[in-house]
């Protein structure tokens, strides 16, 4: 009788050991997740009301900022994106004008991080608009509406029904599925319903 007592304890004392290690599991997982996806105090006002004003969900906004810059306002890339949103001087531009009917912008305002953020989220809404998916939005987003256009129009990369079967070139489908990740965890971390 109390070898099957002790057997009893054992294994509730290993149950509750697996639990409390699945619980501590899951509080490293979750540090670091939010260590990777930050939410800076000082980015948190402007995203909140620039992903309200274009209406794009915030967790978009704060998974391309995290993703292109990193949250470093003065960032640039080797192929000369500037800023939190990592636009370049040409799509700066194209937006100004596009967007918001202004001709040959200040390039120096893609540093200042509020002008960065309006643009690069006015932009995103724009694209939203135009393909109503977000895979393609941020394959817009990445590399062009041209070179998106281009491939939703040859037949070698869509499907029967128009829609893109998948991403032609391997460097803006890791750039989209690094956002659709992204874009998860903030969801997961932030935005739990």
């Amino acid at each position: 009788m109390k070898l099957n007592i002790w057997r009893v304890a054992a294994f509730f004392l290993l149950i509750a050991l697996s639990v409390g290690f699945g619980f501590a599991f899951d509080a490293i997982a979750t540090s670091i997740e939010r260590s990777n996806h930050p939410r800076p105090s000082e980015w948190e006002a402007m995203i909140g009301e620039t992903a309200e004003e274009y209406g794009i969900p915030e967790m978009i906004v704060w998974a391309i900022v995290c993703e292109g810059s990193n949250f470093a306002s003065n960032a640039t890339s080797s192929d000369g994106r500037i800023g939190l949103m990592q636009l370049s001087p040409t799509r700066f531009a194209e937006i100004s004008e596009t967007l918001f009917g202004k001709e040959e912008p200040d390039t120096r305002l893609l540093y200042d991080p509020e002008t960065n953020l309006q643009y690069g989220t006015a932009w995103l809404s724009h694209l939203y608009e135009q393909y109503g998916i977000w895979d393609l939005t941020y394959a817009a987003y990445y590399v062009g509406t041209d070179t998106v256009n281009a491939w939703l129009s040859d037949s070698a990369y869509v499907d029967e029904s128009g829609i893109l079967k998948k991403i032609p070139d391997p460097d803006t489908e890791t750039y989209v599925n690094h956002v659709k990740e992204s874009v998860e965890i903030y969801r997961k971390l932030y935005y739990k319903p």
